[in-house]
């Protein structure tokens, strides 16, 4: 027997957790499909004290600050000269913090489902139903069940699985105009995760530090441990090899951090900063990192993903009952807010006027120039 709910939710991160759980409180049927347990490695362990309030407009504060996360006290950069300080002990909105990332994505989907959403861990989706078009198409329906997940039939689909978007049907097709996306930039990062045998380090603030081919974000972890990585360009990494210790030896600040430290786990992944052609269409929608990627340096991750999220669910919400012109309206949102992002992320990395000569830095230190690196 098919099984009908109002959305079907793809990606159990952040962002899909959280239109599961805004719409399931508006009183949506609502399914949400993680296809982890929460058991692998996920990166994006601080958040900025922005993210309070929205968390406790989710009312979901509580049970945020039990997941025990490590207060942030601030941000030492080194970047275009000398150390400086972003101090939150002033924020008006209190402290950021470092995170245990499956613990908080996990607790979103929690949260969702005692909010009412039926909740799908370990679960991959296999969706079937139309590929939709470009968000300005004008919509047929809102009430047709348009998609189908095994025995779930769903209105309205949320395409909140990361960057490289959803497949539908047998043939494989990524939804939205193919799942293109533009793409501003493409990093590499080298990521160590460290132990600290002699007790870790004091200092909770996060460390962002250049050198001469990339840049170092390093953090405390909530259990002790510290995450560090290494950001620099794909081509660089490929041709010639990056060797972190190189690296770290230009970096006094992280180096000082890592003193002593052993390495527990060690990988690389990519971090691209792109915006997808197609945000939006016939009875689906994409968000989180799925709809716009940022850099990492940005520090706004999972506060993007929230913010996004509302949003997100405010658009569905009036897709079904009727509003439809509301989707075409969010993509355009997200188009508007990946734009400004652009330009402000090009005028950090042109701050930067150190290493003029290097490959990483002059590829990026041209906030003028409109081209985007081709997908």
């Amino acid at each position: 027997m098919t099984t009908r709910f109002d959305a079907a939710i793809v990606g159990g991160g952040p962002a899909g957790a959280t239109v599961a759980l805004c719409l399931a409180r508006r009183g949506w049927r609502v399914c949400l499909f993680e296809a982890t347990r929460f058991d692998g490695e996920r990166y994006g362990e601080t958040l900025p004290p922005e993210i309070n309030p929205l968390l406790r407009e989710l009312g979901v504060f509580d049970e945020f600050r039990a997941l025990a996360p490590l207060e942030s006290p601030g941000i030492v950069s080194i970047w275009g000269g000398p150390p400086s300080e972003q101090d939150y002990l002033c924020n008006r909105h209190g402290p950021g913090w470092h995170i245990d990332r499956n613990r908080f994505d996990q607790m979103l989907c929690r949260q969702a489902a005692v909010a009412g959403a039926e909740v799908f861990e370990g679960c991959r989706a296999d969706v079937d139903g139309d590929t939709g078009g470009d968000a300005g198409r004008d919509i047929r329906s809102s009430s047709a069940a348009r998609w189908r997940i095994g025995d779930i039939a769903a209105r309205v689909l949320v395409d909140a699985s990361g960057h490289n978007g959803l497949r539908i049907g047998r043939g494989g097709q990524r939804i939205g105009a193919g799942g293109r996306r533009e793409t501003e930039d493409r990093l590499l990062a080298i990521v160590l995760r460290l132990i600290h045998p002699g007790g870790a380090p004091s200092d909770q603030r996060t460390y962002v530090e250049t050198t001469r081919d990339g840049w170092w974000y390093s953090a405390p972890l909530p259990q002790g441990e510290t995450i560090a990585m290494f950001f620099t360009d794909c081509g660089l990494y490929a041709r010639e090899g990056i060797v972190p210790e190189e690296q770290l030896s230009q970096a006094s600040l992280t180096r000082g951090r890592l003193l002593g430290a052993i390495p527990v786990a060690t990988r690389t992944v990519y971090a691209s900063s792109s915006c997808r052609a197609a945000i939006a269409g016939e009875a689906w929608l994409a968000t989180g990192d799925s709809a716009s990627s940022y850099d990492p340096l940005s520090g706004r991750g999972i506060l993007k993903a929230l913010r996004q999220a509302t949003n997100a669910a405010i658009a569905v919400d009036g897709f079904l009952r009727g509003e439809t012109g509301l989707l075409a309206d969010y993509a355009a949102l997200i188009r508007r807010e990946f734009d400004g992002y652009v330009r402000e992320r090009r005028a950090h990395y042109a701050a930067e006027r150190r290493w003029t000569g290097r490959e990483f830095w002059d590829k990026r230190c041209r906030p003028d120039e409109p081209a985007p690196i081709p997908p």
